[in-house]
C-alpha cells in the first residue's frame, strides 16, 4: 500500500483538482442514477473550478491534498463564512463564523484506506485553529459511504433540499 502524505495546498494547485473532482462527480452519478441526465465531466469541472477559484482567493479557505508519491489522490476544501445569512443562523445558536466543508474526494482506487477521514480531520483542525467550531457540509442522500464517514465525525443531518429538475 502506498504511503499517503497530506499537504496544505493553494490556488497554484488548482490544476491537480480536476481529476479528483471528476472522481467526486462520478460518485454523484453512481450514487443517484435516478436523477439523470447529469452534466458532462467537462461541464462539471468548469463550474466547480470557478467556485474553487473564488474560494481560494479568500483568506480563510483551506485546501488539503493527499499524495501517494508525487500523485494527488485526494483532497478536501473548506472555507469560512459569516453565520449571518446562512440557513443555520435563523434556527441554531452558532458562533459568528461557520466553516463549510465544500468538497472532500478521494480517487476510487484509494477509497477505503482512511484518507477521507484524515483529510476531514486536517480540515477540522485548520478551521478550529482559525477559531471556527461550527461546521456544515453537504452530501447526496445516495452517497451512503460519505454520510457514514461524516456521521462518524459527529456531523448530523440538519437540512434537506428537495429538487424537481425539469431543465432537460
Amino acid at each position: 500500500m502506498d504511503e499517503i502524505e497530506l499537504r496544505r495546498g493553494s490556488a497554484a494547485d488548482l490544476p491537480l483538482l480536476e481529476p479528483l473532482w471528476v472522481g467526486v462527480h462520478h460518485q454523484h452519478v453512481a450514487s443517484m442514477p435516478e436523477l439523470a441526465p447529469y452534466v458532462t465531466e467537462a461541464e462539471s469541472w468548469r463550474e466547480r473550478r470557478k467556485l474553487y477559484e473564488e474560494l481560494l482567493a479568500e483568506p480563510d479557505t483551506v485546501l488539503v491534498l493527499a499524495y501517494a508519491g508525487a500523485t494527488a489522490v485526494g483532497y478536501g476544501l473548506a472555507h469560512v463564512m459569516p453565520a449571518t445569512g446562512t440557513w443555520l443562523a435563523d434556527t441554531w445558536r452558532t458562533g459568528d463564523r461557520i466553516g463549510e466543508i465544500e468538497s472532500l474526494g478521494v480517487l476510487p482506487e484509494y477509497r477505503g484506506r482512511g484518507i477521507g477521514s484524515r483529510l476531514l480531520e486536517v480540515l477540522e483542525q485548520a478551521l478550529a485553529a482559525a477559531g471556527v467550531r461550527d461546521l456544515m457540509l453537504g452530501a447526496l442522500p445516495g452517497n451512503t459511504a460519505a454520510i457514514r464517514l461524516y456521521e462518524r465525525r459527529g456531523f448530523r443531518p440538519t437540512w434537506l433540499y428537495l429538487s424537481r429538475l425539469d431543465g432537460r
